[in-house]
């Protein structure tokens, strides 16, 4: 996958969903979010099984959907992570020995920054996208103010990112929103409204996206 079929996924489909340490199936669950319209989940390496996870989707993810690896905070998951097939990383932190190796892959890297000088750094690193995280502690403005002097570099919220606050940070310039929580079965009889809330969540991000 090239960085341009990764931001037309985005740009149709801006949210990434984040499977941490789940308490139901992770394939099963992975796979009800690919059926109800999520294109980008990461499965996060502290998740038990991350690597087999990894490994299952690489030949069977549906079209114009990719997995990738999450919480990748050290060389060591990136080489497990590519090694599985992740089709893109996410980390919560700058480590640049991180982004250089994901990115002599050839796959979409999202490296965790919140500071001007962090977002900086991350992007001149080679960053695909910027994690802007945790989003909860700066609020859904600061991204408006970020805009001015990083009109060109494309972010995801994350973290405290959730239905009720979607729509604001798409408005004030974010790219792409990530979240679990409410996205992640916490037992088996929660997979419908999981699926209810994905969709509506796809409503709520490109309406606002229109709309700016």
């Amino acid at each position: 996958m090239d960085q341009i079929s990764f931001r037309s996924i985005i740009d149709q489909a801006p949210i990434v969903a984040i499977v941490r340490r789940p308490k139901v199936d992770p394939i099963r669950c992975i796979e009800h979010l690919f059926e109800h319209g999520i294109r980008l989940v990461e499965i996060t390496m502290d998740s038990s099984g991350a690597v087999e996870v990894l490994e299952y989707f690489r030949s069977c993810t549906p079209a114009n959907c990719f997995l990738g690896a999450g919480t990748v905070t050290d060389v060591g998951l990136a080489e497990a992570a590519l090694g599985a097939g992740a089709s893109f990383v996410v980390t919560p932190n700058i480590n640049l020995d991180v982004i250089r190796i994901v990115r002599e892959h050839g796959i979409p890297v999202m490296p965790g920054a919140l500071t001007p000088t962090e977002i900086w750094t991350a992007s001149k690193a080679g960053a695909d996208f910027i994690k802007v995280f945790p989003a909860s502690a700066v609020g859904p403005r600061y991204f408006r103010e970020l805009r001015g002097p990083f009109a060109q570099i494309p972010f995801m919220a994350s973290g405290g990112v959730s239905l009720e606050n979607a729509a604001e940070f798409i408005k004030f310039g974010v790219d792409a929103l990530g979240l679990g929580g409410g996205l992640i079965p916490k037992s088996n009889d929660e997979f419908d409204r999981c699926a209810a809330l994905a969709r509506q969540l796809l409503q709520v991000a490109l309406k606002a996206r229109a709309s700016r």
